[in-house]
C-alpha cells in the first residue's frame, strides 16, 4: 500500500484536497524519532512556536534521518532536493518543552520518494507533514540509485 498511494482522509471533501489522513499518521511506526528542545527563539507573538520555525524542526529531522539511518553517499553527481511540501497544523507547540519529530519514507518513485513526519510533544500529534524529495544531477531529475532505493525499503519506510 505504502509504493502506491500516499494516506489521504476517507472523506471525500478532504481526500480531493489532498489532506493528510491524521489518524493514519497518528497511529503508523516510523522508523527514526529525534527530540529537539523547544528554543524561545522559534516562538511568535502568541507565544507558540511559528509556522516557519516548524519547517525548520521539519528539515532538522530530516537531515537527522539521513545521518542515522545508514542510507549509501550518494556520490558527487546526485544530489536530493526538496520538490514539494505539504504540512497541516493539528494543534500547537509550546515553550517551554520538548518535541518528538518521528520521520520515514511513504513512498518511493523511480526519481524521488516522500518522506512522512509527525511532531508531537507531551504525546500529542501537533503537526503532519509529507515532503517530496527529488533525486538530480547535473542534468536534472535521475532515477534514485538501486543501492538507495535498497537501504530504503529495508529499513526507512513507514508502516502503518
Amino acid at each position: 500500500a505504502l509504493a502506491g498511494t500516499l494516506p489521504v482522509h476517507d472523506d471525500d471533501r478532504n481526500a480531493a484536497a489532498g489532506r493528510i489522513d491524521r489518524a493514519w499518521f497518528d497511529t503508523a511506526r516510523y522508523p527514526s524519532v529525534m527530540e529537539l528542545p523547544i528554543r524561545f527563539d522559534d516562538l511568535d507573538v502568541l507565544w507558540h512556536v511559528n509556522n516557519v520555525a516548524v519547517i525548520s524542526l521539519l528539515q532538522e529531522a530530516r537531515v537527522h534521518f539521513n545521518r542515522t539511518m545508514a542510507l549509501p553517499p550518494l556520490g558527487a553527481d546526485l544530489r536530493t532536493v526538496v520538490a514539494a511540501m505539504v504540512t497541516e497544523y493539528g494543534g500547537e507547540l509550546n515553550y517551554p518543552g520538548t518535541i518528538a519529530i518521528s520521520s520515514g519514507v511513504l513512498r518511493l518513485g523511480r526519481t524521488s520518494y516522500t518522506f512522512g513526519q509527525l511532531i508531537r510533544q507531551n504525546g500529542v500529534s501537533a503537526v503532519y507533514s509529507q515532503i517530496t524529495m527529488v533525486m538530480t544531477d547535473a542534468n536534472g531529475p535521475a532515477a534514485l540509485p538501486e543501492s538507495f532505493r535498497s537501504a530504503i525499503e529495508q529499513g526507512c519506510l513507514i508502516q502503518g
